[in-house]
């Protein structure tokens, strides 16, 4: 089974890497076209009449200098054109994607243009702020893996309507899967914080997000 992966988070993110040498021990083939650099809340955004560069980082990875939805309409219509893949995996996406914020969300974004270009597209997402330590993430993710592997092995039999996307999200201490409707409450609330004025009284900026995920993602 041929898997294109690809991510938000960009592809030196931890859960991506992982997820990718998970399933290459597993025996699946695996093509990772990914985002060069993190690029979260993206939703479905593409990357209209402007160049999007993509950088072959190895045999089988490529970094795009684009948003998610964009590696995977590249990845679908030029890279793998000639070699199609069978399922499309995006993720495994630092933090939880579930209610309304999968409306914001890159992870669920890309799955949604591979399903919308006719491919079965899984969204896989985690809790990873309840688990600080690295080691713990790891083995999670390494979890989400052994649970993606049942999923793929009986993918055949899974009814799968066209055009939708399977968004399995894992708390931190997840023991099982189980189904649920995408409700309309939120986990994420935007956060809008001035981060500094420009030279004129009419010109500010702001962060959305606030100044600590700012610093956190600079330090990360």
């Amino acid at each position: 089974m041929h898997i294109l992966l690809t991510n938000d988070d960009g592809y030196t993110a931890h859960g991506i890497q992982t997820l990718n040498r998970e399933l290459k021990n597993l025996g699946y083939t695996v093509t990772m076209i990914a985002p060069r650099s993190e690029r979260s809340a993206q939703s479905h955004s593409m990357t209209f009449y402007q160049a999007v560069q993509v950088n072959r980082v190895s045999d089988d990875v490529y970094a795009v200098n684009g948003t998610p939805a964009d590696c995977v309409a590249i990845a679908l219509s030029c890279i793998l054109k000639d070699n199609p893949p069978d399922v499309i995996v995006s993720g495994i996406n630092h933090g939880l994607n579930v209610g309304i914020d999968v409306n914001y969300s890159g992870t669920v974004g890309a799955a949604t243009e591979g399903a919308l270009m006719g491919f079965r597209a899984i969204a896989l997402s985690l809790d990873t702020p309840l688990l600080p330590i690295a080691e713990e993430k790891e083995q999670h993710f390494i979890k989400i893996v052994s649970n993606l592997h049942i999923i793929l092995k009986n993918i055949d039999s899974i009814e799968w309507p066209k055009h939708q996307v399977l968004n399995i999200n894992f708390p931190a201490d997840f023991k099982s899967i189980k189904s649920a409707v995408c409700d309309g409450n939120a986990l994420y609330v935007p956060v809008v914080e001035e981060f500094a004025s420009g030279n004129f009284d009419d010109t500010k900026i702001y962060l959305i997000g606030g100044k600590n995920r700012h610093i956190a993602t600079e330090n990360s």
